[in-house]
């Protein structure tokens, strides 16, 4: 059972106004927003799609196999190299460095960690790294991971297409089971889920760099 301290932890890295600039990205839904056909349905949809074949099987086994390291900078370094090449898309590629270099840098200054060395640490190898050196439970790290990304996708939706805060708690509610299910599946043996496969995703994300008016950076 987790701690009164690491559950705390857990719950400051993981909130919205953990200052690493996360808030400012919605890795592609702006693109989709902007589609009169894309309604809270297809956004549960594309979601789900997400965590059986994007994030939620990279990151996901990113941060398993970054915790797990224990700290061994050569498997480190391999494994970010990894997740660079798993990022095709420059804006999601940029965005994951961004969060993993402030992620690292706030860690730092918050719980006087060692300094990682790593000089690009994606986003996900930082946060495996970060939850093995504080001492956190790894699946209660990887849910909680899982659950933000969801519920920040969530919270850029109701921004950028017609969702309200409710209607989006709806959706976070129906995505539960596939959350637990992800985290369940990757942990079991996370080299097996080293990578992403989200063609269309991807391409909106590209496509978000060339909106004429946009919210987000990504």
């Amino acid at each position: 059972m987790a701690t009164a301290q690491q559950t705390l932890t857990l719950l400051q890295i993981f909130d919205s106004q953990f200052p690493v600039g996360a808030f400012a990205h919605s890795n592609g839904l702006e693109t989709y927003g902007q589609l009169r056909q894309f309604d809270r349905f297809a956004l549960q949809d594309l979601l789900r799609g997400q965590l059986e074949q994007g994030w939620g099987n990279l990151d996901v086994a990113a941060i398993c196999l970054a915790f797990r390291a224990a700290g061994d900078i050569p498997q480190l370094t391999e494994l970010n190299d990894i997740v660079a090449a798993s990022k095709v898309v420059p804006g999601l590629y940029k965005t994951s460095l961004n969060l993993g270099r402030r992620t690292i840098k706030l860690a730092r200054r918050l719980y006087d960690l060692p300094e990682l060395m790593l000089e690009q640490p994606h986003q996900a190898v930082a946060l495996g790294w970060l939850g093995n050196e504080r001492n956190l439970d790894e699946n209660d790290l990887l849910l909680a991971f899982a659950h933000s990304t969801v519920l920040g996708s969530l919270m850029a939706a109701t921004r950028a297409m017609a969702l309200s805060p409710e209607q989006a708690q709806e959706v976070l509610l129906g995505l539960q089971t596939d959350i637990a299910t992800a985290v369940e599946r990757v942990q079991a043996d996370p080299e097996q889920y080293l990578w992403s496969c989200t063609p269309a995703l991807d391409m909106r994300a590209h496509q978000q760099a060339f909106l004429h008016t946009r919210l987000f950076q990504s």
